[in-house]
């Protein structure tokens, strides 16, 4: 069970810590830009990053699929499918679909606030 948490949390620390940077990134950039930090734009910001990072996170874990493995091989000429990549795609758009997620929690927070 602790073994388990520990994973949990080394598979977490990474886009916990990316979200966070971007939440930052972003107001500073408002304050910067603007003087203030506008929650209405920080809201909307945290929803495109959000959703743009939930869409690359797809696209990542879609792409070692056999189907669109097939595919690149045919047209592109890229490696063909191994499961071995097909797990370690699922594994990187995992992280970027919880990174985007808590992106999106983190404008309805402020949205709420």
């Amino acid at each position: 069970m602790r073994a388990q948490g520990e994973r949990l949390l080394g598979f977490l620390k990474i886009p916990i810590l990316g979200g966070l940077a971007i939440l930052v990134i972003n107001c500073i950039g408002l304050l910067i830009t603007f003087g203030v930090v506008s929650k209405p734009l920080l809201v909307l910001l945290l929803f495109l990053e959000g959703g743009a990072g939930l869409l690359v996170g797809v696209g990542v874990s879609v792409s070692a699929t056999p189907s669109i493995s097939r595919l690149g091989q045919m047209f592109l000429g890229t490696a063909p499918w191994s499961k071995e990549s097909e797990k370690h795609a699922e594994r990187v758009g995992s992280k970027w679909i919880v990174a985007a997620s808590l992106l999106t929690g983190a404008g309805f927070v402020i949205s709420i606030l």
